[in-house]
């Protein structure tokens, strides 16, 4: 299979995030338009909670970045750091970290429904991504697969 180098670099990210955000506005248009639905009258809490969520996931992100240079630079299959626990651990800060950080920091119950919207679409986009892999890795990809989820760690084996 030929890969591209932007295919390599960046997957299906750029469309997932794009359509990541679009789905943020809209959620956040409809809580302005039921009169903002708050998580909480006392924001400053909620916020602070919000930015720690910011946090671990740009931590995550860089953790993650970090690790899969394996693919980039070396065309390995990357199984070590994050990826130990998931198969998309970039997507996966998206979902658990940032959009229920993004959620608190607009303190916004409505908008805290952005993961659960975008989980069946990153399911969706991801599949390009793990076709791509399966051709490369073979084997070696579907047992990796097997044993480690797409979004959530696997806790039985």
């Amino acid at each position: 299979m030929n890969i591209t180098r932007y295919q390599k670099l960046f997957g299906v990210g750029p469309l997932g995030l794009g359509i990541s955000l679009v789905v943020l506005a809209l959620l956040w248009l409809l809580d302005r338009g039921l009169g903002r639905v708050e998580i909480s009258d006392q924001p400053a809490p909620v916020r602070v909670i919000g930015l720690m969520l910011i946090g671990i996931w740009i931590c995550w992100h860089m953790w993650a970045t970090n690790t899969i240079r394996q693919w980039w630079t070396r065309d390995r299959l990357c199984t070590t750091g994050p990826f130990r626990f998931v198969r998309h651990p970039i997507y996966c800060g998206g979902l658990l970290f940032a959009g229920p950080g993004a959620a608190l920091l607009i303190n916004s119950w409505v908008v805290l429904l952005l993961p659960i919207v975008m989980c069946p679409i990153w399911s969706i986009l991801v599949r390009k991504e793990e076709a791509m892999m399966t051709a490369v890795f073979g084997e070696e990809y579907r047992r990796y697969a097997a044993r480690t989820g797409r979004f959530f760690p696997r806790f039985r084996q």
